[in-house]
């Protein structure tokens, strides 16, 4: 395969075409440091893959990877050391068929290389990890969101069911009878999709309402 690497960072950039030109498979590694020299590189060299960094000086590597793809069906891969949720969704929303954070050993960028190029796509563990993460806090965000549109009522109740107290133990605390404790259960789990008093418990912990 022929890659067209882009880096404006000169010594990163030559280290790996160096290591990348001796790879089993990888008949050429065409430079470029800027945008503008990949897009000439790629209009006369008709690369297979393209590995970008998403921080060049002279234009975004989000738009970058827009551009290499109209010009010629190719594959693109973003090594960067941005590992952030926005900026791994935006290149992949833009066209980018890979993201490996610039911790990834050579082995791995090499396997990725072979893995898009088969036409799948790929994601470096630790920019996976970073994801998952920033799933949870949105998540976590939802659920305090969700605890907040309750009445007062509710959320105390749904403080008491969490802490371990029974339907009884909840009306005689709060001075209203065992039916109207158990309809305020019953709309808890309607309103967050569960016939479970563990999740709400989970919920409750979740969104602050109780510690752990």
């Amino acid at each position: 395969m022929n890659i067209l690497l882009v880096d404006d960072q000169n010594v990163v950039r030559e280290a790996l075409a160096h290591a990348l030109a001796s790879q089993p498979g990888v008949s050429e590694v065409v430079q470029a440091g800027s945008g503008q020299e990949a897009l000439r590189a790629q209009q006369s060299r008709r690369c297979q893959v393209a590995i970008v960094e998403l921080g060049l000086a002279d234009r975004s590597g989000v738009e970058l990877i827009r551009e290499l793809k109209n010009i010629a069906e190719l594959r693109v891969i973003v090594l960067s050391m941005h590992r952030d949720e926005f900026r791994v969704a935006e290149a992949m929303r833009a066209g980018a068929d890979g993201y490996l954070s610039k911790q990834s050993r050579l082995a791995d960028l090499t396997e990725a290389l072979r893995t898009v190029v088969r036409g799948r796509t790929v994601v470096s563990p630790d920019v996976s990890a970073a994801m998952v993460r920033a799933l949870q806090r949105r998540d976590a965000a939802a659920q305090g969101d969700m605890v907040a549109a309750l009445s007062d009522r509710e959320r105390q109740v749904l403080r008491l069911l969490a802490m371990g107290r029974s339907a009884k133990e909840v009306a005689a605390q709060l001075s209203i009878s065992v039916k109207t404790v158990e309809t305020h259960r019953a709309r808890l789990c309607a309103k967050v999709a569960t016939h479970s008093v563990a999740d709400l418990t989970r919920l409750a912990v979740r969104s602050g309402l109780v510690e752990a």
